[in-house]
């Protein structure tokens, strides 16, 4: 293939992925799923434009390692420490129970230890990128539910870690894993305890780098050694790239920091997730879609319920805790990645990993689905409404839903009158 076909190639991609990208903004919509609509028009289900695995998976885990190195950098550790509670008990309590759910069926069924594993994970998993926008689109991001989805969120990100480590080992505990574990889990805890304490770090960057625009150079050239060096010691690169942007978060370079590496990680974020277009196979989904629709709706059905439980165990108020729980029901884009992890370590295989790639993609399509819903539960919220019989008839009920929404409004309007 000479250069001039490539570059054409490229070019067509880029543009696409740009306008899909714009067309989703402008409909309040997460732009990832422009990207993916550009990845699934150019891939093996489209025109063909890309077909090689390897490129596939080459720019997937470059995205996933940037993913997880802006995640750490934005990450703050002072108002996480602060709140750490409810979003560390509940992650705990949630991906206990789905993984003790799964070692039971693989127990009394004799499946795979690995594959139950890795789908008590991905149903753990929400999407940060989706449901912040949610959070914005129901004005709720700097609210109590925004306050407690995010560091959900949070805690779920520190989290993928030990599950990436345990699905590499294809589920089994033999003592390295436990140790690996330990060690892994036992740093990011050390690491957040340490900062959450310490003043910001200063670093010397006026005296070091003789030109701003080094920034962005030596921060990525920081990510990738971490990187490097945590592979060594036998753990995942993204680790080391999210420790890297954990420390680097807390320094008094964190803006400068952010504001220099944002532009590249968003082009490669673009590229993850054209990569999930690629990935998406189009005639999988016309031939299994019973299979692929009845997941998805029992996931976010029992996501839903899950979540809404435990959040009212925590004393939360039920229609509050529901809202919650909906917001927290879309399957995330880490579910990507741990099946990419579990088919590089054979616990699934090519049908296993397009079933998770379908029902993720379509999860993180569905964002108005999940923005009707919450909404409905958080306008009873409003009222003073926890009633059960109330919530589930705002969720069900068009009429109703109707109607709570005409008292919600008036309720609103006498507040700002008052």
């Amino acid at each position: 293939m000479n250069n001039e076909y490539i570059f054409a190639h490229l070019t067509v991609i880029i543009l696409v992925s740009a306008i899909s990208g714009i067309l989703l903004a402008r409909l309040n919509q997460p732009i990832m799923i422009g990207y993916i609509l550009a990845g699934i028009a150019f891939g093996p289900s489209g025109f063909g434009l890309i077909a090689s695995e390897t490129q596939i998976q080459f720019y997937s885990e470059l995205g996933i390692l940037l993913l997880l190195f802006v995640i750490g950098i934005e990450l703050n550790v002072r108002s996480f420490v602060k709140m750490w509670r409810i979003p560390t008990l509940f992650t705990l309590i949630q991906v206990l129970a789905n993984a003790g759910i799964a070692v039971l069926v693989s127990t009394v069924f004799g499946a795979n230890l690995g594959v139950s594993l890795l789908i008590a994970f991905i149903i753990s998993l929400s999407s940060t990128a989706a449901i912040i926008k949610v959070l914005e689109y129901i004005g709720e991001l700097k609210t109590d539910v925004g306050h407690i989805s995010i560091g959900i969120l949070v805690a779920q990100d520190i989290a993928i870690v030990p599950m990436m480590l345990i699905i590499r080992e294809s589920g089994k505990f033999n003592m390295e894993v436990v140790i690996d574990l330990v060690v892994a889990i036992g740093l990011v805890i050390l690491l957040i305890k340490y900062l959450s304490k310490k003043d910001k770090i200063n670093l010397p960057t006026n005296k070091i780098l003789p030109n701003s625009d080094l920034t962005p150079v030596v921060t990525l050239a920081l990510c990738f050694l971490a990187a490097a060096i945590v592979v060594m010691f036998g753990l995942s690169e993204a680790y080391g790239a999210f420790l890297a942007g954990l420390f680097l978060g807390n320094t008094q370079e964190r803006h400068n920091i952010l504001n220099s590496i944002k532009p590249i990680q968003n082009v490669l974020l673009m590229a993850f997730f054209i990569s999930v277009g690629l990935m998406f196979d189009l005639h999988f989904l016309l031939e299994n879609w019973p299979i692929v629709l009845l997941t998805l709706l029992i996931i976010t059905a029992w996501k839903i319920v899950f979540n809404t439980i435990v959040l009212k165990w925590f004393s939360i108020e039920l229609a509050k805790a529901a809202s919650i729980g909906i917001i927290l029901a879309q399957l995330g884009e880490f579910s990507l990645v741990l099946a990419n992890v579990a088919t590089q370590s054979s616990i699934i295989g090519e049908f296993g990993q397009k079933l998770i790639i379908c029902v993720t993609a379509l999860s993180l399509s569905s964002g108005s689905f999940f923005i009707a819903l919450s909404n409905r539960s958080k306008r009873l919220s409003y009222l003073g409404d926890n009633s059960l019989s109330s919530l589930i008839k705002s969720l069900f009920s068009i009429k109703f839903a109707k109607e709570i929404r005409k008292l919600s409004f008036e309720y609103q309007q006498m507040k700002k009158d008052n």
